[in-house]
């Protein structure tokens, strides 16, 4: 068995026709066809999903599709793509999402650079989020215990060294079992020797379908067991093989999992929107949860969550859906008071205020704080900042510690973000300090709004110092505010960005969030010709056909040249910066 540098991991299930999407970004990848292979691992599809694969990669030599019996989730299948892989690293990658061109080029020279057990790219959303906090800034050669930031990515799409899982019997749960992504990456964090990140390459995209259509793992969420796998989550860091000893970075991690994957289940237009049966199975396993973790994890919750685990820990059902119901529409409201072009770079001052928007009126209310002055033994004065949520919130015993929000709008920070609309990349542009600014709410001086001013600074040459120039098209840009956990990123209004493409070729050799692949370039009548020409001719026929009417419509473009990227680079270089300047429009421009 020839060995190769990278085996890609795909399970399939009736994925059909959409499979192209990532075999076409596949097909595009700059690492040699010879360095890596793709195996396609089906899990008992009832369509045409193996027959479409298998005429598809006819011709592929390092593609190959591995059929098996239906198990109804994605662990099976990534096993056996990691017993069969012939790849010293493997990367995992689901059958709706797909890889950048440079993808696994510049994922295996940062393992090999780094000498990595795991490596993690860039990812871009679609229709979802997508972790912004462990690209941040480089890591190379880092553990989770000292960068607890990468707990901010638990999904599998990473690049793992096979020999790694091999030693440590790092294997996926078989069967229908919930967050199975996350036992298997905590686990792999915990015992890695080192991990890096690539973060100023965009390389993996990632979808969500609103319908689950084809999702291997799509199917409702029952509580009882998605909290008993966060249960056996939390019970990794007691583990004799990944034991975390430190009391205070275990409940940290605790935290994490407690916060984001328990409490989180219980706030949201998504529990509100279920029968009362199903939240008051959700409020019941989450009390019960809540009451076999100790106390000192609340301490590493954000405020917002703090006052709902008070509520959970008090077994208060009637507390925990009120709070959801107020807290579900909380968000920050951006201004921009400015914007300014100097020296080519864009200026964009804000104004934004912490408020709720009421879902039946659209009218939205500032968040109200009181303020209170204690003088220290040493003669300072300390002011607090205490929430004032609505009643019965504010009578439940116990609750005032964690209506304190000092330290949470004190630390808050507005970060400015530009979105590329086409390829998913976000990224954060240079902002300026954030200042919060209390304000006497007008119908009572006692209490107090918030809000805050910030400058974001945006450079098309380079928004940051790692990413580089911003890609061509059009760009959103966001301001993202945290306030206790209470947090959003909505569009400025009035200010919309573009960049010209008229240095596409050199961009081209450097690009860092492609667009979307497109699977079907064929319209009316030739497309609906495609599945009578795939059952009529021999496999190698159809595909010669194929091949050349992709040709004939330019589907399957080819960067230019090296030669003639850097003589275009030339060129671009030598037009009057006026041309290659971004646009904005702004409902106040100066």
């Amino acid at each position: 068995m020839t060995p190769v540098k990278v085996t890609v991991i795909i399970p399939t299930h009736n994925t059909g026709e959409d499979v192209m999407v990532g075999l076409t970004a596949l097909r595009k990848q700059s690492m040699p066809r010879e360095d890596f292979e793709v195996l396609y691992v089906d899990d008992g599809s009832t369509d045409d999903t193996v027959a479409f694969l298998e005429r598809e990669l006819a011709d592929e030599d390092n593609m190959h599709v591995v059929p098996m019996t239906n198990s109804g989730w994605p662990g099976r299948p990534r096993n056996t793509g990691v017993a069969r892989a012939r790849g010293e690293y493997v990367h995992f990658v689901d059958d709706d999402d797909w890889l950048s061109p440079r993808a696994l080029e510049r994922l295996h020279a940062r393992a090999e650079e780094t000498d990595a057990d795991i490596v993690i790219g860039r990812m871009a959303g679609h229709g979802r989020g997508a972790p912004k906090a462990p690209f941040a800034r480089p890591l190379e050669r880092g553990s989770v215990r000292e960068n607890p930031v990468l707990l901010g990515s638990m999904t599998v799409h990473k690049l793992f060294r096979r020999q790694f899982l091999l030693d440590h019997e790092l294997r996926f749960d078989e069967g229908r079992v919930r967050l199975e992504d996350h036992l298997f990456t905590l686990r792999a964090y915990l015992l890695a020797k080192q991990v890096s990140t690539v973060p100023d390459y965009t390389t993996y995209h990632w979808v969500r379908h609103r319908n689950g259509k084809h999702n291997i793992s799509y199917s409702p969420i029952e509580p009882t067991p998605y909290i008993g796998s966060v249960r056996r989550i939390i019970a990794l860091l007691h583990a004799p093989d990944t034991h975390v000893s430190d009391d205070e970075l275990r409940h940290r991690f605790t935290a994490n999992w407690y916060g984001s994957k328990a409490l989180k289940r219980l706030t949201g237009k998504g529990f509100l929107g279920q029968d009362e049966e199903r939240r008051a199975a959700w409020r019941q396993e989450v009390i019960e949860l809540a009451a076999d973790l100790p106390a000192a994890v609340d301490h590493h919750l954000p405020e917002r969550l703090r006052v709902l685990s008070r509520l959970c820990r008090s077994g208060d059902h009637e507390g925990i859906h009120a709070y959801a119901r107020f807290e579900s529409e909380v968000r920050h409201l951006p201004k921009v008071e400015e914007t300014a072009w100097q020296d080519e770079v864009l200026h964009i001052r804000t104004r934004t205020s912490l408020v709720r928007t009421d879902p039946e009126t659209g009218e939205s209310t500032p968040l109200l704080f009181r303020r209170t002055v204690r003088e220290t033994p040493s003669g300072k004065k300390r002011v607090r900042w205490i929430w004032q949520p609505p009643a019965p919130l504010d009578e439940l015993p116990g609750i005032d510690p964690a209506l304190d929000f000092t330290q949470p709008l004190k630390k808050a920070k507005a970060q400015g973000l530009v979105h590329h609309k086409a390829g998913g990349t976000q990224l954060v542009v240079t902002t300026g300090t954030s200042t919060l600014r209390p304000t006497p709410h007008e119908a009572d001086p006692d209490l107090w709004e918030m809000h805050w001013t910030t400058e974001c600074t945006i450079d098309p040459a380079g928004v940051d110092e790692i990413s580089g120039p911003l890609d061509p098209g059009a760009w959103h840009v966001c301001l993202r505010l945290n306030v206790g956990g209470w947090l959003s990123s909505p569009r400025l209004p009035g200010v919309k960005l573009s960049v010209p493409r008229a240095d596409r070729p050199a961009v081209a050799e450097r690009h860092r969030s492609a667009p979307r692949p497109r699977p079907h370039p064929l319209q009316g009548v030739a497309k609906a010709a495609v599945p009578v020409l795939r059952r009529v001719l021999p496999a190698a026929a159809y595909l010669a056909l194929r091949d050349r009417y992709r040709r004939l419509i330019a589907f399957d473009r080819r960067p230019a040249p090296v030669s003639a990227a850097l003589e275009e680079l030339q060129r671009a270089q030598q037009t009057p910066p006026q041309a290659q300047a971004l646009s904005v429009s702004s409902t106040r421009r100066t």
